[in-house]
């Protein structure tokens, strides 16, 4: 019974995340069939270790251990690429990207053509097989208990290089992405690598043990499940924001906010008087309560008045209050390490790579050539004053 309410609970994610509006549709899209997968792994666990469900027809066919090895190596690759796509776009469609579907492909075929049912399926029959289909189904147990623990690796990896990248494009990842990813990667990590660990405790153990083992694992993910499902509704808010309507071809979202001149005033304000630009850790929500409007409504604003995304907008304003800095009699003593943190920045790296993109030129080189329309000013000005 719990892990039926856990499958419908996972269902309810799925569906949340599907009429999610656009804007990063592929991490959502991601994380939903990662969560189908979820769902497809528990259910086929549900028929493979229930013993009602052994006694059917079904137990006889070779489908649902294909199934389940299937769902249970896809989790993997899946996850990777969700992790990868909350920083930059990934393209799926990229021949490449087909070989992580191997290790699943593999398993399916040896499956289906050994001809492994549910009840081949179980550790304690694998003494009444023949010698090749023992073989084909440890050689499928080993691939689905140990493949996962590439993945952790790979998955760590990538949120290690997300979080570094962060730091250089602080402005581009919601805090509510960023914690539902750690969550979701931190449940299954332990839950892989207890399920990697119990592989190799089972030669050792009894079978009574064993199946406790197995039974752990798979509340494992049921509490995993249960806490995304919970983090989800405290969070209802990123979760299932208002939903975008599409707009028609030409149709102008600016003047049909309802008072649109307060809210560009406002946003003026958030740069001009508040400044937030200058927080090094702001992201869209942030800087939509601060000014008081919506966080829809803001990035309406900004992609359609200013003609840029929310990333792009926040640098760009960095970027000019660096270019006033480094042409600032007051801050000739500061280095431009001083003035990238001063102007928002908190990245040397990031600072320099938008400030050339958007100046044509480095910050020292801007300092160089401000400081010289500087001292030709002073001269110009002294001059005239010895003239007078």
């Amino acid at each position: 019974m719990v892990i039926v309410l856990t499958i419908l609970e996972t269902l309810i994610l799925c569906i949340a995340l599907g009429i999610l509006p656009g804007g990063r549709r592929q991490p959502r899209r991601l994380l939903q069939a990662f969560f189908l997968l979820v769902m497809g792994a528990l259910s086929t666990t549900l028929v493979t270790w229930n013993v009602s469900f052994q006694a059917m027809p079904i137990a006889n066919y070779p489908w649902v251990p294909a199934l389940l090895s299937a769902c249970l190596l896809l989790q993997g690759p899946v996850l990777y690429f969700y992790l990868r796509s909350l920083a930059h776009p990934v393209n799926l469609k990229l021949w490449h990207q087909a070989l992580h579907l191997v290790p699943a492909l593999v398993a399916v075929a040896v499956v289906v053509i050994y001809d492994l049912s549910i009840y081949d399926w179980m550790p304690w029959h694998w003494s009444q097989l023949a010698t090749d289909d023992r073989a084909a189904l440890a050689f499928v147990w080993a691939l689905v208990k140990c493949a996962p623990l590439v993945y952790v690796v790979a998955c760590l990896v990538t949120e290690i290089r997300m979080r570094r990248q962060l730091r250089q494009m602080y402005a581009n990842l919601a805090e509510f992405e960023l914690r539902l990813a750690d969550l979701v990667l931190g449940g299954f990590f332990l839950s892989w690598i207890w399920s990697f660990v119990t592989y190799f405790l089972g030669e050792y153990v009894s079978a009574e043990t064993n199946d406790l083992l197995g039974t752990i694992n798979v509340y494992l993910t049921v509490l995993l499940v249960n806490g995304l499902f919970l983090f989800g509704w405290r969070n209802g808010r990123q979760l299932l924001p208002e939903l975008v309507v599409v707009e028609e071809p030409g149709k102008d979202r600016l003047q049909e906010m309802p008072q649109m001149d307060e809210k560009l005033q406002a946003v003026e304000s958030g740069i001009r008087e508040q400044r937030l630009h200058l927080e090094s850790q702001i992201n869209l929500e942030r800087f939509a309560e601060q000014v008081g409007i919506k966080p829809r409504e803001l990035s309406t604003i900004i992609n359609d008045h200013y003609q840029q995304n929310f990333f792009e907008f926040i640098n760009s304003q960095r970027v000019e209050e660096a270019k006033r800095l480094l042409a600032s009699s007051d801050c000739m003593g500061d280095t431009v390490l001083d003035i990238l943190y001063k102007s928002g920045f908190n990245s040397q790296s990031a600072f320099h790579r938008f400030f050339k993109r958007m100046v044509g030129m480095t910050p020292s080189e801007y300092r160089k050539q401000a400081q010289r329309a500087l001292a030709a000013a002073n001269t110009a000005t002294a001059a005239n004053q010895s003239v007078r």
